[in-house]
């Protein structure tokens, strides 16, 4: 490609390497949750007990994903990804092998650290691939997971049917991380710094980015977008089954609604990304949507609006706005994306804490005040992500050869005026 030298075969074979990593991570955050009754009784626990387990994953993303945030931009997209996937390696082949869930637990935390790594290298290498359609390269992060999501208990459910030992569906993973192991080895990155021939197609900076305010408007913004999806794919169930009426095989059914709606975002804007949105665009549309979504789940519970609802949520605020958020961060702060990535993904691990919290106790009082906490919460995102978009046409000039969708409202002069125009 004449633009963007990062459409090369050799960075095309990362490319591959990080896509399939994040498949393959979507797969981990439920395999001890898929296979739960089997590990339950290999450790002789309960299902409590596993529920322990799976705390590990948190646990070691949390006190992790500042250093390799660090270690990322020091020492190279590939080192640290490849550190991430021996890590998963580890986890995939010894939960099989574990005498006792003190070691599966540690395993636990191994992969929690697995996924601090690929998130650091992971988005940061994306964005220097392509640093024309950042954002579309970041959101499809969000299918392959989902992807692996959806596949991964359909093999175990055929597994289990058909009395085949869970640890196949534990070691395969691991054999697929060590053929990503090998492609990586022989992959090449691009720099961190954008070529200058590409850098001029990009938006230019003309001011200083005030990290108090669009810093930290993006780090809210990434924690109230995680916090609205993951309050509607726990509690919508409930909810519907107390104020909509609904039984409980119809609305456990609303999240069906909900992961099809995410994938349908995440490749609606991986097309308007490449050349007709901006994602600070795009991330104050689906905040509104949500918020308005929201008040109307709270305000007009029935049936079907608890089913629109679902899914118009999962593709809002569950279809991919984190990683668009995570684009914008970095366009602000191009010199340490690894770094911005860990402290927006350790918020939304504080967030993935904390919520729970929250939330349960909220339940006990009425589940009607999580719905409404949801909308607070899709309310402050879709206002950080205004703060963050005005903030955008401040500091950046964007090039005349790449005006998208609106943005001719918010041109800049060369003498730095704002120019108005009457026409998209």
């Amino acid at each position: 490609m004449s633009q963007n030298k990062a459409f090369s075969t050799p960075f095309i074979l990362a490319v591959i390497c990080i896509y399939l990593s994040y498949f393959l991570h979507g797969i981990s955050v439920i395999t001890l949750a898929q296979n739960m009754t089997s590990l339950a009784t290999k450790f002789s626990t309960d299902n409590a007990g596993i529920a322990y387990l799976i705390s590990g994953i948190g646990l070691g993303r949390l006190v992790s994903i500042l250093l390799f945030g660090v270690i990322s931009d020091k020492f190279g997209r590939r080192t640290v990804i490849l550190l991430g996937v021996v890590l998963y390696m580890l986890f995939f082949f010894g939960i099989p092998s574990s005498p006792n869930l003190m070691v599966a637990f540690v395993l636990a935390v191994c992969v929690g650290v697995a996924n601090s790594a690929l998130d650091t290298g992971g988005y940061p290498a994306l964005m220097e691939c392509f640093p024309t359609a950042s954002g579309s390269a970041v959101i499809l992060v969000k299918a392959m997971i989902s992807f692996g999501q959806i596949l991964y208990p359909m093999i175990v459910s055929y597994m289990l049917l058909n009395h085949i030992w869970y640890g196949y569906s534990v070691i395969i993973p691991g054999v697929l991380f060590v053929l990503i192991t090998l492609m990586l080895l022989k992959s090449r990155f691009p720099g961190q710094q954008v070529d200058a021939s590409v850098a001029k197609a990009l938006p230019q900076m003309n001011s200083k980015p005030l990290p108090w305010l669009e810093g930290v408007a993006s780090v809210l913004f990434g924690v109230a977008a995680f916090s609205t999806f993951y309050v509607i794919v726990v509690w919508m169930p409930k909810y519907a089954m107390a104020f909509a009426g609904m039984a409980e095989a119809d609305a456990l059914k609303t999240i069906s609604y909900y992961s099809m709606g995410s994938l349908l975002c995440v490749f609606i804007f991986a097309a308007l990304l490449k050349a007709k949105v901006r994602p600070v665009w795009a991330n104050v549309f689906n905040a509104g949507l949500a918020a308005i979504t929201a008040a109307v789940i709270y305000l007009f519970p029935s049936p079907l609006v608890c089913n629109a609802g679902a899914f118009v949520i999962g593709f809002s605020a569950a279809g991919g706005i984190l990683q668009l958020g995570v684009s914008v961060m970095s366009e602000f702060f191009p010199k340490s994306k690894a770094k911005v990535t860990s402290i927006y993904m350790m918020m939304g691990g504080l967030a993935n804490f904390i919520i729970p919290l929250i939330t349960g106790y909220l339940s006990n009082i009425g589940l009607q005040y999580i719905i409404l906490l949801d909308f607070s919460f899709a309310l402050l995102a879709f206002l950080t992500a205004a703060i963050v978009f005005v903030r955008y046409y401040r500091v950046f000039n964007i090039p005349k050869n790449d005006v998208r969708f609106g943005e001719r409202y918010f041109q800049k002069t060369a003498s730095g005026h704002d120019k108005y125009s009457r026409s998209l």
